[in-house]
């Protein structure tokens, strides 16, 4: 028996077969998680980076992978630069940070105990306070103890963050190639609506990567200038901390600024105000901030990018983060829209409709009309 006269697989063997290696693959990733994580980061950078690769590649006709080595160059450079200008800095108010941990806490406790006192609700106190009345002893205590685990964890970092650097390169170099090995994958009676639904999809995540970064570098900037118009301590750990935290949306802007607030609570503040006044200015400032964000930022200048209701959003954060940590919350956001996308394509094919002129209309910016869609036939007969 050779390969001509041998039995062809039937539809329905060949979906099995695919199902079957889709599950093991997604429980390998699953299981291998520690593995994957820098190859999954090295894959983000590496799409984040795409435009600029193909932008060297095209104007200036380099090889492909020349024009990948020149950017995987400048990362290394921005990051060598950052680390010498940026991390002095940044590790000096960590480390100051850390040491007043202690002091920060018991003055914002002592702080919110005089106000329930002023309050008349002094029976509060205990019921407040007992659970942290020690926290600045246990921070203290359990700074020696952490000190082989951090070298461990350290070493563990350096170790994925060569892999990260390396599959970063390749991902770089390699990329046309994955993408037409993706597309061989597609059956080819199925090409002409996947693999324009496939282009949907990327324009959406493109969309979602870049108005992320701007907004990352937008919220870094204006809560360091205004925290240190306030005479916040760590104004610049505290911002960059600001704009990190704003890949994850709702939570994200909420718990950076609990944690400005608490720096603020437990800090003098140099205006001689209550120290309530305080960090209630301080909250007031991340409040504006993020309304302009919302209201200005986002439509003005970046446009809707994905169209979720905040239930699900919260519900795909904790979802992404139980499963898969860090990384799930961080692509938590853009797996639920994308995961719209194809919930709208396959409710459409269900209903033997054109799923595209839906599919554009949700990709149309804030204030676009959406393109004509191309005239499609539906063959009513359905593939086996």
């Amino acid at each position: 028996m050779n390969a001509l006269t041998a039995p062809r697989w039937s539809p329905t063997l060949k979906r099995v077969v695919v199902a079957v290696l889709v599950v093991g693959l997604v429980f390998v990733i699953y299981r291998a998680g520690d593995i994957v994580r820098p190859f999954l980061w090295a894959a983000i950078l590496g799409y984040i980076l795409l435009p600029v690769v193909r932008a060297f590649e095209n104007r200036l006709t380099l090889h492909r992978g020349v024009a990948a080595a020149i950017v995987f160059i400048a990362v290394l450079l921005l990051l060598a630069g950052g680390v010498r200008f940026l991390a002095p800095l940044a590790v000096e108010q960590g480390q100051t940070f850390q040491r007043s941990l202690p002091t920060l806490i018991a003055n914002a406790q002592n702080t919110l105990a005089e106000t329930l006192d002023q309050m008349g609700a002094e029976d509060l106190v205990p019921i407040v306070f007992g659970p942290i009345s020690t926290a600045p002893l246990e921070v203290s205590r359990n700074a020696a103890n952490l000190a082989l685990p951090f070298i461990v964890g350290f070493s563990h970092f350096l170790l994925e963050f060569l892999v990260f650097l390396i599959a970063t390169f390749f991902f770089l170099r390699d990329w046309p190639r994955l993408i037409n090995w993706s597309k061989r994958l597609v059956p080819p009676a199925s090409r002409h609506e996947l693999l324009p639904l496939g282009a949907q999809v990327s324009i959406l995540l493109s969309r979602y990567v870049r108005g992320q970064l701007l907004l990352v570098a937008i919220m870094s900037t204006a809560t360091t200038i205004g925290l240190t118009l306030f005479g916040v301590p760590f104004s610049l750990l505290l911002g960059l901390l600001t704009g990190v935290l704003e890949v994850i949306p709702i939570i994200g802007p909420i718990t950076a600024g609990a944690i400005a607030c608490l720096v603020a609570l437990g800090n003098p503040n140099p205006f001689g105000w209550s120290q309530l006044a305080y960090v209630g200015a301080i909250a007031i400032m991340y409040t504006v901030l993020r309304h302009a964000e919302d209201y200005f930022v986002i439509p003005l200048v970046i446009g809707r990018i994905v169209r979720l209701h905040p239930a699900l959003v919260i519900f795909s954060l904790l979802a992404g983060g139980a499963v898969f940590g860090l990384i799930g919350v961080v692509l938590a956001v853009p797996v639920a829209a994308t995961l719209r996308l194809v919930l709208i394509y396959v409710s459409a094919k269900l209903r033997d409709e054109d799923p595209f002129p839906r599919l554009e209309e949700e990709l149309a910016q804030e204030g676009e009309r959406p393109a004509p869609a191309p005239v499609r036939t539906l063959d009513p007969r359905p593939h086996s």
